[in-house]
């Protein structure tokens, strides 16, 4: 199912990590994607389990409160040195599960460095005993910015989560691959 498909209303961007999960929301018209909130979880594993429900419940919380019609869940499909990740299965696999946990579409979509890109672009600010500014909010605008002016969202993988059957569609990440 095309984007085009998908209810009018609010995406959410999801900067998934195995310790903060960055999260931007769209206006109605999808234009602007906008910070909203980074979750802490409490374990380092990519795929959402039994430490994660505090963390799922708020991100229930804030889907129904912000009117959330689907999600935009970032893959990092490579590394810098362009070699293919070989964690992505991981990132596919927890996009489906919070899709399924929250019962809406998911697309997803390259994240081409946000995180790395987001931390250049953060204001500096004085630390705290030598800790980063967390920056994952930003990565997630940065992100769903991309999806929003990507000319052809039909090249990230979609995985409708309710009804029957498993809709999906899907371009090789080869063709969204970063030229050198």
């Amino acid at each position: 199912m095309p984007l085009s498909t998908t209810p009018v209303g609010v995406l959410m961007g999801v900067d998934w990590g195995g310790r903060r999960i960055g999260l931007a929301l769209s206006d109605p018209g999808r234009l602007l994607a906008r910070p909203l909130e980074i979750l802490v979880r409490s374990g380092e594993d990519l795929l959402p389990d039994s430490h994660d429900e505090k963390v799922l419940t708020r991100l229930e919380f804030l889907v129904r409160q912000n009117g959330v019609v689907a999600l935009v869940f970032g893959v990092p499909y490579y590394h810098l040195s362009g070699d293919p990740n070989p964690r992505v299965p991981l990132f596919l696999e927890a996009g489906r599960q919070v899709g399924e946990r929250l019962s809406l579409p998911v697309f997803f979509y390259d994240e081409g460095q946000t995180s790395s890109r987001a931390r250049e672009l953060r204001p500096a600010k004085k630390k705290q005993r030598g800790r980063k500014d967390p920056c994952d909010d930003l990565a997630a605008v940065l992100l769903l910015q991309g999806f929003l002016d990507d000319p052809a969202p039909a090249q990230a993988e979609k995985v409708a989560t309710s009804g029957g059957g498993d809709d999906r569609e899907t371009v090789s990440p080869e063709s969204r691959r970063p030229h050198p």
